[in-house]
């Protein structure tokens, strides 16, 4: 390599280093933020948290119903796998919209794959920046949860 191109090669290197280690860790976060309330594999706990596994896919029928959830939080009950629950689920807007994309995106194929419509595309950062903008009320959240019962 030419002793011009190595600088280059050396910064594109260090961005692709820099971008891999900032990206974040779907897994890391529902660790650390979901699974102590919805368990480390998404099943739920009665009379705490409904179940993440198996539960997600068809509520994709409006794209920014689980995101908004998982944004906004929503109190109340709330009926899952024929169990009701009436609780708090916490606002999660201090989390970078990356790792909301990426938590999000790792229950969703990590818990509910099988279950996923076959049009669906990961959640992005810009998802995220776009229904933060848009700041969706309890009220929005549960019509677009009846939308798909």
């Amino acid at each position: 390599m030419s002793r011009r191109l190595l600088p280059l090669a050396l910064a594109l290197a260090l961005a692709l280093i820099a971008g891999l280690a900032g990206a974040a860790d779907g897994k890391a976060v529902y660790d650390t933020h979901c699974a102590s309330c919805h368990q480390p594999d998404g099943a739920g706990a009665d009379g705490l948290a409904p179940p993440l596994q198996g539960t997600l896919g068809k509520r994709l029928a409006v794209r920014q119903y689980v995101p908004g959830i998982v944004l906004t939080g929503l109190a109340g009950k709330m009926v899952s796998k024929g169990v009701t629950y009436t609780g708090m689920m916490p606002s999660w807007a201090q989390l970078a919209d990356t790792e909301l994309a990426a938590v999000v995106n790792y229950v969703l194929g990590s818990f509910n794959a099988a279950e996923l419509p076959a049009a669906h595309t990961p959640f992005t950062p810009e998802d995220f920046a776009a229904l933060r903008a848009s700041k969706p009320t309890a009220k929005q959240l549960r019509a677009w949860r009846a939308e798909t019962d």
